[in-house]
């Protein structure tokens, strides 16, 4: 879970829904065709949706999976030209 270890900051269900939120959003992102060809890339890319998603829910208060996956795109989406990743603004 790669939210785990911010359990103390929210309950069990919000847990979920940032959760789901997250993978939801990958499977997206795996098959849109963006350049996920090294582990990096791959590292990189979960760490700014995870910190996305964490923004969406701590400072804008969301919780709906849908809601949370949307933002999310949006913000990693904003960081890939052309299947390449580059630098994406932390928070929309």
């Amino acid at each position: 879970m790669p939210f785990q270890k911010f359990g103390p900051f929210f309950s069990q269900e919000e847990l979920k829904a940032l959760t789901a939120a997250f993978h939801a959003t990958w499977q997206e992102l795996t098959t849109s065709g963006m350049d996920l060809s090294s582990e990096d890339k791959v590292a990189l890319v979960k760490r700014k949706l995870a910190q996305r998603i964490l923004v969406s829910a701590t400072a804008g208060g969301v919780r709906d999976v849908e809601t949370l996956k949307k933002q999310a795109m949006r913000s990693v989406a904003g960081g890939v030209r052309g299947g390449e990743l580059t630098s994406a603004p932390e928070a929309a």
